[in-house]
C-alpha cells in the first residue's frame, strides 16, 4: 500500500498505479475522507488534463459469481464430510449455498445408503423435497466417490466444493465482446460507477474494470489473457465515458478502449479484491 495513495484500497491503488504508468499522469485519491459519491481518483497529466476514475468489477451477474468465490474461498474450498467417501460438488449461485449447507450432510449419507453416485440417481423412495430441489432447482452437482476415502493426510473427512469448471477455445477475434461489454453496462454496479463519473468535472472519464473468470464466457476470458490480438473496431462507449480499461486478474496484459479503438499496457496484475 502507497502513501500517497492512501485511502484506497489495494485493488483501486494497483489500477492507479497502471493508468499512471500507461498515461503519463499522476494519480490523486478523491473517494477519501468521507466524502460521498465520489469518484475513486483524478488522474492529473503535464499538460493540465484532468481524468475522473472510477474502479470496479465487471461482475456481469451483479457480483454473484466473485461472492461465491469469497464464500468458498474462505472455507478452503473443502467442506467436513458426513460419510466416508470423497464427494465433489459444483455450485453456481450464492443463492444456493444457505440451503445447500443444511441439506448437504443428509443427501451425502442417503447416497452412500443405497450405493449411488449421485442425487438424481436416489431411488423414489429415498427422494424428499431437498432432494428435488437440489436435482430440479438448484445450481448445484454433486457426485460421490466410493473408491476413494474421503480422508485427508490429518484423517479428517472433507469434500472438495468449487464453482462449475470453464472451459472452450479462445475467442481470438473478439467476436463477443461487444455483445458482452453491452450487456455489462446495464447492470447495477457498473451503472452506478457511471453515475458517480458523469457528476465529476474532468476532461476524461476512465472506469477500471477488474476482470474475473467468471465475468466473462470463458472464450472471451482467454483471449484477455492469453491473446496477443486486440479487438477489431471502435468501442461504442456509453453516454461521457471516454476510456474503459480491462485488467483481467492474474494476468499483465491490461486493455484499453476508447472511442476510436483498442490499445494495451501490460502492468501488475490486477489484484482479485473487493469493490
Amino acid at each position: 500500500m502507497l502513501e500517497r495513495l492512501g485511502g484506497l484500497d489495494e485493488v483501486e491503488q494497483t489500477a492507479c498505479l497502471i493508468a499512471e504508468r500507461a498515461l503519463g499522469a499522476k494519480a490523486t485519491p478523491y473517494d477519501v475522507a468521507g466524502r460521498q459519491g465520489a469518484v475513486e481518483a483524478f488522474l492529473d497529466y503535464p499538460d493540465g488534463r484532468r481524468g475522473a476514475f472510477e474502479v470496479t468489477h465487471l461482475a456481469t451477474d451483479d457480483g454473484a459469481s466473485f461472492q461465491l468465490q469469497s464464500l468458498l474461498g474462505s472455507e478452503g474450498y473443502r467442506w467436513l464430510s458426513p460419510g466416508k467417501w470423497w464427494w465433489t460438488i459444483q455450485i453456481g449461485h450464492p443463492r444456493d449455498l444457505p440451503r445447500l449447507r443444511k441439506v448437504f450432510d443428509k443427501i451425502v449419507l442417503l447416497c452412500e445408503s443405497v450405493g449411488v453416485r449421485e442425487p438424481r440417481h436416489l431411488p423414489s423412495a429415498e427422494t424428499d423435497d431437498d432432494v428435488r430441489w437440489l436435482v430440479e432447482e438448484s445450481s448445484v452437482q454433486m457426485r460421490g466417490h466410493p473408491n476413494r476415502l474421503a480422508t485427508d493426510e490429518h484423517r479428517v473427512p472433507r469434500s472438495l466444493i468449487t464453482q462449475p469448471a470453464v472451459g472452450g477455445f479462445p475467442d481470438g477475434a473478439f467476436n463477443g465482446l461487444d455483445e458482452a461489454l453491452s450487456a455489462a453496462f446495464d447492470t447495477t454496479n457498473i451503472q452506478r460507477h457511471l453515475a458517480k463519473l458523469r457528476r465529476a468535472q474532468a476532461d476524461e472519464r476512465h472506469l477500471f474494470l477488474v476482470v474475473d473468470v467468471y465475468d466473462l464466457p470463458f472464450t472471451l476470458f482467454d483471449a484477455l489473457v492469453f491473446g496477443d490480438r486486440l479487438p477489431a473496431g471502435a468501442l461504442a462507449l456509453p453516454d461521457d465515458l471516454t476510456h474503459l480499461w480491462l485488467a483481467p486478474v492474474s494476468c499483465r496484459r491490461v486493455l484499453i478502449g476508447t472511442s476510436a479503438g483498442w490499445d494495451e499496457t501490460r502492468d501488475i496484475p490486477p489484484s482479485p479484491g473487493s469493490n
